[in-house]
């Protein structure tokens, strides 16, 4: 039976239930834990066309989400049905995607591939997708974490704070001006997320944004400005936001980190997050 492929700027209730089942399905099946960001997918803002569903008949047999924080790329995450695989079910999905991209003038897709998972690799062989880095994803171990101290205090950022968030942005995670300007606004859209601005001494240091959905916290933008590293400012402040989340109810919380960044990792362990999944990341020019 021939397959059909429908493009969204907004899902509705019934077709983010149809992929949430899709991602069960090849979970159970290939024993990994893709991501797909199911609460950015619940909160699209209807503005662009950013996710793709394959049908046959009326069943749902393959997905692709586009998340794109800055113009230089789109993130790019999905599956296909175990039992509709090799058929070019997402080599499909991927070029329609590819030619949205191309009208906002994103010049590259970066692929989310769970390491263990075998389709995915051969997936990005095929495509010529080549490697860049590794993320591992961490969940907190709730008897392990660390106290928060009394020197750190946490303020969630305001309109007024724009400017020095996109400054510890370029510092913390030395990027790019504009781009910094660009993902501060596109994660100040997301919904139930706050940033905070980390403070010592009544001066701004670093920032940490954090968002709670369906009772589980996910950590995330968290950076100390250089001049402030190396001082334990960033496990104190760390400790302090997973209180800050407890107290909004989430007990369950997660993060993740780039494999290569030992000091990062050791920084979460030490608070009480372990890991618990890889995901490796390949970029494709269009």
């Amino acid at each position: 039976m021939k397959h059909l492929i429908s493009e969204k700027s907004k899902l509705s209730a019934d077709e983010l239930a149809a992929v949430k089942q899709l991602v069960n399905v090849c979970n159970e099946h290939d024993g990994i834990d893709l991501k797909v960001n199911p609460d950015m997918l619940a909160n699209r803002s209807g503005t662009h066309t950013e996710d793709f569903l394959c049908y046959v008949g009326e069943q749902l047999v393959g997905f692709l989400g586009m998340y794109v924080f800055h113009g230089g790329e789109a993130e790019v995450s999905g599956m296909v049905h175990p039992d509709y695989r090799r058929r070019g079910i997402f080599r499909a999905l991927q070029a329609r995607a590819a030619k949205h991209c191309r009208t906002r003038n994103i010049p590259h897709q970066l692929f989310i591939v769970q390491r263990a998972s075998k389709s995915g690799k051969a997936c990005m062989e095929q495509l010529g997708a080549s490697y860049q880095f590794s993320e591992y994803w961490m969940d907190l171990d709730s008897g392990k974490t660390a106290k928060p101290a009394a020197d750190i205090e946490l303020r969630a950022a305001g309109p007024e704070d724009v400017e020095t968030v996109i400054r510890l942005n370029v510092h913390g995670f030395q990027m790019d001006e504009a781009r910094a300007r660009e993902m501060s606004i596109r994660v100040e859209q997301e919904a139930d997320a706050r940033t905070f601005l980390i403070f010592t001494d009544g001066k701004p240091i670093g920032k940490i944004s954090a968002k709670v959905t369906d009772g589980e916290g996910f950590i995330y933008g968290f950076c100390v400005h250089p001049d402030h590293q190396g001082k334990g400012y960033g496990r104190r402040a760390l400790a302090r936001t997973i209180e800050l989340i407890r107290a909004q109810g989430a007990e369950r919380m997660s993060l993740e980190v780039a494999s290569e960044n030992s000091g990062a990792l050791g920084l979460y362990e030490s608070c009480g997050f372990v890991v618990r999944s890889a995901n490796d990341y390949y970029k494709l020019p269009l």
